[in-house]
């Protein structure tokens, strides 16, 4: 099992696309760092992460962030890119439990994978709660 702290010093490039082939091949044990997700995961809780074929509304992902760190946020749902260039592919929109605005559109190339064994993680009634955040996102969109 491979680890490292997520929300520490940001990976290379090269190190994600290594810890993505790593996580291909069997869960990585991730040390959290920061407050974004409590009280769900406390700074310096560990997490597994295993990559999926599917990542659904309330799964808990990890994620390289737009400033290269690894993230662990829950995710909210998918939208298509609006950026020249990136037009024709889909956006992750996530969101800390403990933050009270979404991230920046994460790529499905920069998922590495869904934090696992935990069932209190994605219960229904947060699967259902994260439907419900992301849609309200998407209504205060279509209301500008």
């Amino acid at each position: 099992m491979s680890h490292m702290k997520i929300g520490s010093k940001a990976p290379p490039r090269r190190l994600f696309s290594t810890l993505r082939e790593l996580a291909r091949e069997g869960p990585l044990t991730l040390a959290v760092r920061g407050g974004s997700m409590a009280p769900l995961l406390a700074d310096g809780d560990r997490v597994e992460v295993v990559r999926a074929l599917l990542y659904w509304p309330g799964d808990v992902v990890a994620f390289r962030a737009a400033d290269e760190r690894l993230v662990v946020h829950r995710l909210l749902g998918y939208r298509p890119f609006r950026a020249a260039g990136e037009r024709g592919r889909i956006a992750c929109v996530t969101r800390g439990d403990a933050s009270f605005a979404h991230d920046p559109p994460v790529p499905l190339a920069r998922i590495l994978g869904r934090v696992r064994g935990r069932p209190e993680l994605s219960p229904p009634t947060v699967r259902v709660r994260s439907v419900l955040a992301f849609l309200g996102i998407v209504a205060r969109r279509l209301a500008r």
